[in-house]
């Protein structure tokens, strides 16, 4: 486990495999159960990565934007950097990847990311035209060795992402 000048990878390796052991241990009751999945994968991940989603300077929960609610929306001085769309365990992903990007779009935000609490996608917006995705994150909790896991989801980090 290697420490960073960001921080301490050791409690984002930590954090994910505490996230693997509740994806496997509770796949059942997470199933198609969004509110579960934020509160015992989504949120402490997030907040792994230094978003604390008790800090609303920094992270908004179910924000309201043209009638549509954002799960996430991760704030830095600028404004608005990311949108966090959250889906249930469960979900395949592939129809959301549009939903996602639309809400990061439409309120101005740099990134959009999409997880079902086991994978995690992200990926730029380009400010080109028309606008093409750059991923950046591409990853499941629940397979794989968690330093490298790690040290993709890092990417996601509050003082990695937009720097």
């Amino acid at each position: 486990m290697a420490e960073t000048e960001h921080g301490n990878d050791a409690a984002l390796e930590q954090g994910i495999q505490a996230a693997r052991q509740v994806l496997i241990e509770y796949d059942e009751y997470l199933h198609n159960n969004e509110t579960a999945t934020r509160t015992v994968v989504i949120d402490p991940l997030l907040t792994a990565l230094g978003w604390d989603v008790t800090k609303p300077a920094r992270v908004k929960l179910e924000q309201r934007f043209n009638g549509n609610k954002l799960d996430y929306v991760l704030l830095r001085d600028e404004g608005i950097l990311a949108v966090v769309e959250a889906k249930p365990v469960g979900s395949a992903l592939d129809r959301e990847r549009k939903q996602a990007s639309g809400y990061a779009t439409e309120v101005g935000a740099r990134y959009a990311v999409l997880t079902n609490g086991g994978r995690w996608e992200a990926w730029e917006l380009l400010a080109q035209k028309p606008r093409r995705e750059g991923v950046i994150v591409e990853t499941n909790l629940t397979t794989g060795e968690i330093p490298a896991i790690a040290s993709t989801l890092r990417r996601l980090h509050r003082d990695e992402l937009g720097v």
